[in-house]
C-alpha cells in the first residue's frame, strides 16, 4: 500500500492537469466567461462608468527631490523631500504638494 499511493497521487495530478489543458475544459471556460450582460445593464454600467470618470480625483504621483546637502563629520548627507504631483490628462503639472516624508542619503566624501 506505501508503494501504491505515490503512484496514485502522480497519476492523479497528471489527470488533473491534463483535464485542465484539455480543449474540453477551454470550451467551459469560454462560454462561462463570454455571457452577453442583458442591454439594461450593459447601459447602467456605461453611465455609470461616466459619471465616475468625470467625477474621479486625480491620483498623485509622488516624486522626491533633493532638497539640501550638509558636511557633517567627514560625510555629505544629502535630503531628499517627497512631493506629491498632480498632473491632468495632458502631462501638465497641475499642483505640487509637499508631503513629510524625508530621505537621507550619507556617504564618505
Amino acid at each position: 500500500m506505501k508503494k501504491f499511493a505515490p503512484i496514485f497521487i502522480i497519476v492523479a495530478t497528471i489527470a488533473i492537469i491534463g483535464y485542465f489543458d484539455s480543449a474540453i475544459f477551454a470550451e467551459k471556460e469560454e462560454a462561462i466567461t463570454s455571457f452577453p450582460l442583458p442591454v439594461e445593464d450593459t447601459a447602467s454600467a456605461a453611465s455609470s462608468n461616466e459619471e465616475t470618470d468625470e467625477q474621479s480625483p486625480q491620483l498623485p504621483t509622488l516624486e522626491t527631490k533633493l532638497v539640501d546637502i550638509t558636511m557633517e563629520d567627514g560625510y555629505v548627507v544629502e535630503v531628499y523631500r517627497e512631493y506629491e504631483v498632480y498632473k491632468d490628462e495632458e502631462g501638465n503639472i497641475i499642483d505640487t504638494v509637499a508631503t513629510d516624508n524625508y530621505q537621507y542619503l550619507r556617504y564618505k566624501e
